[in-house]
């Protein structure tokens, strides 16, 4: 249905500033990135490679033609793969360096010498390098046409609007906390090389001691010397020397060593890659940030009057400017006028300080200074709920939507009726929804059938990964595929909420219990709640936070198999128990009642259960 939106005053509007109609902003979308260059795509491709390939690359063993210790380039190679994965979906400019930089580390490392099986995997990282540049550069080409697009449409420029505008401290808390970041990686990088370099020093005069392997221990061997002497000396890698194995030792006075174990100086690499990588990334965004900031400020830009809203979120959106259904949203972001360095901020618009927070979700008139592109930013002149004029501006770059996505409102739920669990009868008060009764004993929403054997499925391929992973450092050594181990563990909230969630309603609101704590939200805080098509569960908060349940189960498959997803329900009943206070239990939830989060469960299960695999 058509909305009126609320009008802007006629002063805020450029003389001659053109309408952005929906025939235009149709074509601008039009223009979008290729489909193939989603980003999702890229990072998969990239992941599955590298993995592939680490699994199919056999480690060198040490020895004394080829020592073990610090590998600088391995780290290299290590810290872009694990940069690339977040910056083929955020960071496209850096993608451009970054990816060909890996390319080369993986060409001249990996394939010399490599088998067959370890050359086709190293190809495939290659493949997928390649694959992920081009989308970065098909990606970055994209907003070049959308922004060109835009401007030929926007026949009027216009100087920045008059207001908070972004200033030139856009970006300073990013910069700043990079070059941080970046201090620290330096420090460490310093701290690592004096440390090898003082190990190969003291190497170099050193006797060197022929010996031979006794033993072996979890970190160390015994040997046996030349002249009849036993040693333990430490080892990283003691399954590199069986039995009767020569091997020569390095000694000066106290201080021995293997000659094929040089100092490793692994742990100031990994402060290396945990430093350096967010603070290179950092430090790029918010060099883009002043960039942008610095373009919405100085010059003359394109104009065209549009439509916004926000939604329960504080998001906003934007539609064409003779889009007054509001049906087809362009793209989103986030907007402030007072908090030019906030990266996210909950609100749009300012509040009174006497008046409590509320999202104004109305349709309102605004004119856009500036050329939409994916990843820019721009100013918006809009009125705020109140209807007084105001200038916002972004603090983050703007998102285009997925196919079928839109802002997240309350309003837009398309499921009718609301109804409570089985047992209702209908109620004959008026405007109370029927077949719901008042309750007096707490109610309780979870999984259904299908959502369980799903989160059941998931949890025995968390414990399948991590004892494949367990297997490969027991068998090969404690090296930097250590730093896998917590990728299966991170999947453990998925398992445990498909497997437990739980939604709890009492007189005194709802209680959330999700994979690791319990949420409670107390009905006068409550706004409205709603859910995704994906499984996800949104409750709104009067001060415009929102409360998530996530990875609620299978609705794609649950709906194929013509069953309503359980959360659908609650849904609907939570909502209808929000508006109808007399509806609501009257008895309070016990602490036991009130749900288990499972995910520390699940980690508990997935370690217990490798640990007795492994005893055994």
């Amino acid at each position: 249905m058509p909305e009126t939106p609320v009008p802007i005053p006629a002063d805020r509007v450029p003389a001659g500033a053109p309408t952005w109609s929906t025939e235009d902003a149709t074509a601008w979308t039009r223009v979008r990135r290729a489909a193939w260059a989603r980003p999702l795509w890229s990072v998969s491709a990239l992941l599955i490679t590298v993995v592939w390939a680490n699994v199919a690359t056999p480690d060198q063993p040490c020895s004394d033609d080829s020592p073990c210790g610090t590998d600088w380039l391995g780290m290299a190679e290590m810290g872009l793969a694990i940069g690339l994965l977040h910056w083929l979906p955020r960071l496209p400019e850096l993608t451009l360096a970054a990816a060909p930089a890996l390319a080369g580390l993986v060409a001249w490392l990996e394939l010399p010498g490599a088998g067959p099986t370890a050359t086709a995997a190293n190809l495939s990282v290659l493949v997928a390098l390649a694959f992920g540049w081009a989308a970065a550069l098909e990606r970055l080409a994209a907003r070049r046409r959308q922004r060109a697009v835009s401007e030929r449409t926007a026949e009027l420029r216009h100087p920045p609007p008059p207001g908070p505008a972004p200033s030139m401290r856009r970006g300073t808390i990013p910069i700043t906390t990079g070059l941080l970041l970046i201090a620290v990686a330096g420090f460490a990088v310093v701290q690592a090389v004096d440390a090898t370099s003082a190990d190969q020093h003291r190497a170099d005069g050193a006797t060197r001691t022929s010996a031979w392997v006794l033993s072996r221990g979890e970190d160390s061997v015994r040997v046996r010397t030349e002249d009849g002497r036993r040693l333990i000396l430490s080892a990283s890698y003691p399954e590199d020397y069986r039995r009767g194995a020569t091997v020569t030792v390095l000694e000066d006075g106290t201080w021995r060593r293997l000659a094929s174990e040089p100092y490793d100086a692994f742990a100031w690499q990994l402060l290396v890659l945990a430093t350096a990588l967010p603070g290179g990334s950092m430090l790029v965004t918010g060099l883009l940030a002043r960039r942008h900031a610095a373009a919405l400020r100085h010059l003359p830009l394109p104009v065209m009057r549009v439509r916004e809203r926000s939604d329960d979120t504080g998001r906003i959106w934007l539609y064409a400017g003779d889009d007054d259904t509001a049906r087809a949203p362009l793209f989103s972001g986030r907007f402030t006028a007072h908090q030019p360095d906030t990266e996210e901020p909950e609100a749009a618009y300012d509040a009174d300080e006497d008046e409590p927070f509320t999202i104004d979700t109305r349709l309102h008139e605004a004119v856009m200074f500036g050329a939409p592109y994916e990843g820019g930013e721009l100013v918006l002149a809009t009125t705020d709920r109140g209807g007084r004029p105001v200038v916002i501006h972004t603090v983050g770059p703007i998102r285009l939507p997925r196919p079928c996505k839109g802002p997240a409102l309350s309003t837009e739920e398309t499921d009718t009726t609301p109804e409570l669990p089985r047992g209702g009868t209908p109620s004959a008060t008026d405007g109370v929804p029927v077949g719901m009764v008042p309750a007096q004993q707490p109610l309780r929403w979870g999984p259904g059938a299908l959502a369980r054997v799903g989160g059941a499925a998931w949890a025995l391929c968390i414990v399948a990964a991590f004892a494949f992973l367990v297997h490969q450092l027991v068998t090969e050594g404690f090296g930097w595929k250590v730093l896998l181990l917590p990728g299966p563990l991170a999947l453990a909230g998925p398992a445990a909420n498909q497997l437990n969630w739980r939604v709890t309603a009492d007189r005194s609101g709802l209680w959330l219990t999700g994979p690791w704590r319990v949420r409670h939200i107390a009905w006068e805080k409550l706004r409205a709640v709603r859910y995704t098509t994906d499984g996800d569960v949104r409750m709104t908060l009067r001060d415009g936070s929102v409360q998530e349940l996530t990875d609620l189960g299978w609705p794609s498959l649950e709906r194929r198999f013509h069953l309503r997803p359980s959360h659908v329900h609650m849904v609907e009943a939570v909502t209808a128990l929000q508006a109808h206070p007399q509806l609501r239990p009257t008895e309070p939830v016990t602490p036991r009642d009130r749900g288990l989060p499972l995910g520390p469960v699940v980690i508990a299960f997935a370690v217990l259960t490798v640990m007795s695999w492994l005893l055994g």
